[in-house]
């Protein structure tokens, strides 16, 4: 014999045996998945159930609005000025109307603010202690870029960066009751034209609360 007649040659003896389950095993090893498939059944339909018996209720989104002419009454008692209140549409919401003391530039406002009718914001800050460095800071240093008449007040207009237009009313352009104002927003003209008529309207004016 050569020696390849000696090499030894693979055998189906020698191939790994294949395990074979008994009817019982099976069982035993498909118990715990089907009673798995069971349970996540169950408990979804347990979930489906309970949102079908317990809907989300329909919940209008909360608008804040404060009475302006009511928190003008109050700043009226402690202010030296007479604080604005506007007659702005009815339809207007205001988010805020406070009293606000600013030790770093000596300055008290009157400030509010509203949301108007297409979602716009429109607010303003009077204060009789207007001065440069105040108004820079309630305008976020935007640029002059030119002048409005209001009923025979001269506003002057700033344009930001930040997408807002800035009116300001200095008190040496206010003739009626001396103080500083400035109002800013986001807000379409028809709008702002409303506001600022409404504001020079109310200028002087003691507040009273709306019949």
């Amino acid at each position: 014999m050569t020696e390849r007649e000696h090499e030894p040659r693979p055998s189906e003896d020698h191939a790994p045996a294949k395990p074979q389950l008994t009817p019982a095993q099976s069982k035993r090893i498909s118990q715990p998945m089907v009673a798995m498939v069971i349970t996540m059944a169950v408990t979804v339909g347990a979930v489906a159930a309970f949102y079908m018996m317990n809907p989300e209720p329909d919940v209008e989104p909360y608008h804040r609005d404060e009475d302006v002419h009511q928190e003008a009454l109050y700043v009226a008692e402690v202010a030296d000025f007479a604080p604005l209140a506007p007659d702005v549409p009815e339809t207007w919401t205001a988010n805020y109307a406070r009293w606000e003391t600013r030790p770093e530039h000596g300055v008290s406002v009157w400030e509010v603010g509203y949301t108007t009718d297409a979602v716009d914001f429109i607010g303003f800050a009077q204060t009789d202690q207007g001065n440069p460095t105040w108004i820079a800071e309630e305008t976020y240093q935007a640029t002059p870029t030119g002048i409005v008449d209001i009923e025979g007040l001269e506003f002057e207009v700033r344009d930001g960066d930040r997408g807002r237009t800035y009116y300001v009313l200095t008190e040496d352009e206010n003739d009626v009751d001396g103080t500083t104002v400035v109002i800013t927003g986001d807000a379409s003209e028809e709008e702002f034209t409303h506001a600022l008529t409404a504001l020079v309207d109310s200028l002087g004016e003691e507040p009273d609360t709306e019949e």
